[in-house]
């Protein structure tokens, strides 16, 4: 009896390059402004608070004076799974843990002059996990049971203006990426019926490891009803070299297996892959009828497709080391958003459909990809004696499709995932 030590590390480095953002197209974050967000993140264009350092630094010349901003989102994610034959079965239902994110956003902006500004931020642009219930029995446990992305990024961008109608930006970006992913591992006993049984818990776990990256934008405000923007942000290639896996075994009871299963358990070593977060092109008009309404439409392309293929290289078992095939695609996003700003307060709503980057082999317990659509509601006030305070809220309600594998799944776990998520934002800004 044979403990195959490769099918083990190939499934949890599988598990780590794997997204795990398990409630829509990607695992990117886009939530990180609350005035933007309730208007369902279109403000390429438009966007007129300290978050401009994320969505188009171009317009941070547009900003008077200098601000500080503290926001961030709770995201609330509930997704199920529904099997079908053979595997894991007809009838075979599976759900997560309700999970609670909270992503944050800072920010600093300062206009120098009305030629020169700049700003600063931290915010978590990709991440989000999944934590399936009842992990020793989720059919799903051979390729994960709980999972964790983290991706903080430090930002600081330059604007100028060109004109006074056009404004351009560029910055760098430091993208610090960790990751950890728990499975299960399961082999059949010898006469025991040919159920599987649970006979080790995997761990791997990478801390935040930094790569790099730059943004560019622009904005053109050709009189006061319109204005354009088009921000890009370029792909950012993180290489964890350091990588931990750890092997802790699950006694079966069956005494002879147990021994076997020790003897062929693998070693804790170290590993190394390469986590790969998309460029995105943005670009967006706005459209001021009267000078309390403004509309904006904007178009997002994720380039996913550079999620290609996941290599994997193990620091004791060299022989092993393997390339798996993801093949993501690019997908687009679009949203149309409005606000309108009345005496005592502002209020906002939008609408997007975010489409999905994974395709049908690749939808799988770590990320059941899928074509999604926000509804969003914001509310702002400006606040204090001398109006310096600015207080945003917003919340997101997301319809994601249900989406089937159509038997196509890589490893066979076929089935349909359902998915809902709910987001509640808010951001607190001081100007002077």
């Amino acid at each position: 009896m044979k403990l195959h030590r490769s099918a083990l590390a190939v499934a949890i480095f599988a598990a780590l390059l794997a997204p795990t953002l398990a409630s829509g197209a990607g695992y990117a974050i886009y939530e990180q402004g609350a005035a933007v967000l309730g208007m369902a993140g279109a403000g390429t264009a438009s966007v007129h608070d300290a978050s401009a350092v994320f969505y188009n630094p171009a317009a941070l010349v547009t900003l008077e004076g200098k601000s500080a901003y503290f926001g961030g989102t709770w995201l609330s994610t509930h997704n199920s799974f529904a099997g079908v034959d053979p595997n894991p079965g007809f009838g075979v239902t599976e759900k997560m843990n309700t999970g609670n994110f909270f992503p944050p956003t800072v920010y600093w902006t300062n206009r120098l002059s009305n030629k020169f500004a700049y700003g600063a931020g931290l915010n978590a642009p990709f991440g989000l996990g999944v934590d399936w219930a009842d992990p020793e029995t989720f059919t799903g446990r051979g390729r994960v049971t709980k999972a964790t992305l983290q991706g903080v990024n430090a930002n600081f961008s330059l604007a100028y203006a060109l004109t006074p109608e056009l404004s351009i930006g560029a910055g760098f970006d430091a993208l610090f990426a960790g990751v950890e992913v728990n499975q299960i591992a399961t082999q059949v006993i010898p006469g025991g019926g040919g159920g599987a049984a649970n006979i080790a818990q995997v761990k791997l776990k990478g801390g935040l490891t930094p790569g790099y990256g730059f943004n560019g934008a622009l904005q053109w405000r050709p009189d006061a009803r319109w204005k354009f923007g088009a921000a890009y942000r370029s792909e950012i290639v993180v290489d964890i070299t350091d990588g931990d896996a750890t092997f802790t075994q699950m006694l079966t009871g069956d005494t002879l297996f147990d021994a076997v299963v020790a003897a062929g358990l693998p070693p804790a070593q170290g590993v190394s892959t390469t986590l790969k977060f998309p460029a995105m092109v943005s670009v967006g008009g706005a459209w001021s009828p009267t000078p309390d309404w403004t509309w904006e439409v904007d178009v997002n392309k994720t380039m996913w497709s550079l999620f290609d293929e996941l290599p994997i290289t193990f620091a004791t078992t060299t022989s092993k080391n393997s390339v798996i095939t993801e093949n993501y695609e690019d997908s687009w996003r679009v949203s149309v958003g409005a606000e309108h700003r009345l005496a005592g307060h502002t209020y906002r709503f939008g609408y997007y459909y975010d489409q999905e980057a994974a395709p049908i082999e690749s939808v799988t317990p770590l990320l059941p990809d899928a074509p999604r659509h926000g509804v969003t509601l914001g509310l702002g006030w400006t606040l204090g004696a001398k109006k310096q305070w600015t207080l945003d809220a917003y919340n997101l309600a997301l319809f994601v499709e249900n989406r089937s594998t159509e038997g196509q799944e890589r490893d066979g776990y076929n089935g349909t995932y359902k998915a809902y998520v709910n987001g509640t934002g808010l951001s607190l800004a001081y100007h002077w």
